[in-house]
């Protein structure tokens, strides 16, 4: 069977699977989809903490390559060929004698020097029962993704063809919005089968000269907002305030040209304590040793936070309107 044959045959698979979802009465529909994203979710746990051993990477791929299926005996020294040094041969012996004769089935038979086992170790990987299948996994999901990607497409082209069909107020909004997706698909597919011609200058034209601007020009605007928010976050209310403004004033003084001319008189030598005083040495200070240490605790608390909410919804533990209506 083809590769065609294949995407047919997958097609069709999936056109059941559909299909028989659709027969699942309402009630139960929550609880598969929370049985689903349980075992999803035990596979790439399991998978990350289960105790890893080394193997050769890509083994079946290697195996179809090099049409050589080696043998599980016991491996003999006269297989260790003499441009192996005893690092590489240590190493080659740690292997199962399977990997190893497919190890050295890569390795070059001359060598200018003796190869090590940084040379055998680029040749393998760590992986545990579960690695062989992570790649189908991953399949599935990026085939669940774009089975989601596709409903929200739909989703927003009923609503958008809806309010054009309503003539509701905005509907040139959405009519804009439904040609920009309709030209760009078509730009961007054609531009993949066609290299040359109206699909790649069109493609040019609305991403390179259309969308990069519009997306410059909306930025731009947006700055003036971050500005004035700025104004109102450096206005000295209370203690927190002050020394953000104070921090902030240090480090924008600490990084022009006319701030460093104020402290320029200073000596820059390491050695002399006084060129701490420098305003752009102040700045860096306040850049390395206190804002970075209290961005990265940021960071962390926005990854425990992270864990925490993908911990409810692997185990359907997360409550609100929108988990517990009715599918």
């Amino acid at each position: 069977m083809g590769n065609y044959g294949m995407i047919f045959v997958g097609l069709l698979i999936g056109a059941v699977v559909l299909f028989l979802l659709t027969l699942v009465p309402n009630k139960l529909r929550k609880p598969l989809i929370a049985m689903v994203t349980l075992v999803a979710g035990c596979f790439y746990a399991v998978e990350f903490f289960w105790p890893t051993h080394a193997t050769v990477a890509n083994k079946a791929d290697v195996i179809k390559k090099l049409k050589y299926q080696p043998e599980n005996t016991p491996l003999a020294d006269s297989e260790l060929v003499a441009t192996l040094d005893e690092s590489a041969k240590t190493k080659l012996k740690e292997l199962s004698p399977e990997d190893a004769r497919l190890i050295l089935k890569q390795l070059p038979a001359t060598s200018e020097k003796p190869l090590t086992s940084d040379d055998v170790e680029k040749m393998t990987a760590q992986e545990n029962f579960l690695t062989p299948y992570f790649k189908q996994v991953s399949d599935i999901s990026n085939a669940l993704q774009a089975f989601a990607i596709g409903l929200g497409i739909y989703s927003l082209m009923s609503v958008h063809l809806r309010n054009i069909a309503m003539k509701r107020s905005g509907w040139g909004n959405s009519a804009t919005l439904i040609g920009g997706i309709v030209l760009m698909t078509v730009a961007h597919i054609g531009k993949e089968y066609v290299k040359t011609g109206p699909f790649k200058t069109l493609d040019v034209l609305l991403y390179d000269g259309l969308m990069k601007n519009l997306d410059a020009t909306m930025f731009s605007i947006i700055a003036f907002y971050i500005v004035s928010a700025a104004y109102r976050a450096f206005r000295i209310r209370s203690v927190e305030a002050t020394i953000l403004l104070v921090a902030a004033a240090l480090v924008m003084l600490g990084n022009v040209p006319i701030g460093q001319a104020l402290t320029n008189w200073i000596p820059n030598e390491k050695t002399d304590i006084v060129a701490n005083l420098r305003l752009e040495n102040i700045g860096q200070w306040i850049q390395k040793r206190a804002s970075s240490p209290a961005t990265m605790a940021i960071d962390f608390g926005l990854a425990v936070g992270a864990l925490a909410t993908s911990l409810r919804l692997w185990l359907s533990l997360e409550r609100g309107s929108y988990f517990e209506e009715e599918l």
